[in-house]
């Protein structure tokens, strides 16, 4: 899938949920609770990483197309400053960070040439740690006496630290070693989040949302650049304080 595609389905998303916020406003009522103050959100979840590309020396130039294990844990605050809007909706900004990550000694497998080339193997013992912080802007409205919905989307600066032990890449040509163990890097993305609260009490909400972040880290010492790319899914907890 190409990158236009790749970035038209979070787009979407968040036009799509824009627009039943819309409908749904003047038909509900307000919540008792209806002054302007911060939202302050806590959320934990798993990162889909979709399939990757890196590229070595030792490959002739050749792109490996990776299949990476898929789930990563991760967690992060979201905050919402109530810029305008009514006793139904509101819009305004939406700053946050997350951070993930993952240990494991794991092989992933890949090929090299399309889905008709030569299969090879990774023997990767890996621990990914990623840090983001965004600011956006949401939209937010109720869909029933309790339950309200939102959306919202923004850029994001991504810091990624990849480290390796013990690696090495089985092609047909024979095994590949990858000489450096440890590689960070810096990336402006974007990131998008939609979600349902419930509030269950005054000022105070259970969700569930899901989140997609976009960025491109180069582990140049290492296996190279990686698209940091997928949808987070997420329980959230929020609060008026």
């Amino acid at each position: 899938m190409d990158a236009g595609k790749q970035l038209m389905k979070p787009i979407k998303a968040i036009a799509l949920s824009t627009v039943l916020l819309g409908l749904a406003a003047p038909a509900i009522q307000a919540e008792e609770d209806t002054e302007y103050a911060p939202l302050y959100q806590g959320f934990l979840g798993n990162l889909q990483l979709d399939d990757q590309s890196a590229s070595w020396d030792e490959l002739d130039g050749e792109n490996a197309e990776i299949e990476f294990p898929s789930s990563i844990l991760g967690g992060g605050l979201e905050a919402e400053y109530a810029w305008g809007g009514s006793s139904t909706w509101r819009w305004g900004f939406n700053p946050g960070g997350s951070v993930s990550w993952k240990s494991s000694d794991t092989r992933v497998s890949g090929t090299i040439g399309g889905e008709n080339g030569a299969v090879i193997r990774f023997d990767l013992d890996n621990g990914l740690f990623l840090g983001e912080m965004h600011l956006g802007a949401y939209v937010r409205g109720g869909l029933a006496r309790k339950l309200s919905a939102y959306a919202g989307a923004g850029p994001m600066l991504m810091y990624g630290k990849l480290e390796l032990e013990d690696e090495e890449v089985v092609a047909p040509t024979g095994t590949v070693v990858i000489t450096g163990s440890e590689a960070s890097d810096w990336d402006v993305g974007y990131y998008a989040r939609a979600g349902l609260d419930y509030r269950y009490a005054k000022g105070k909400y259970l969700g569930l949302g899901v989140r997609y972040m976009s960025a491109e880290l180069d582990f140049s010492d290492t296996v190279g650049p990686v698209d940091i790319e997928g949808p987070q899914f997420v329980v959230t907890f929020s609060t008026k304080l």
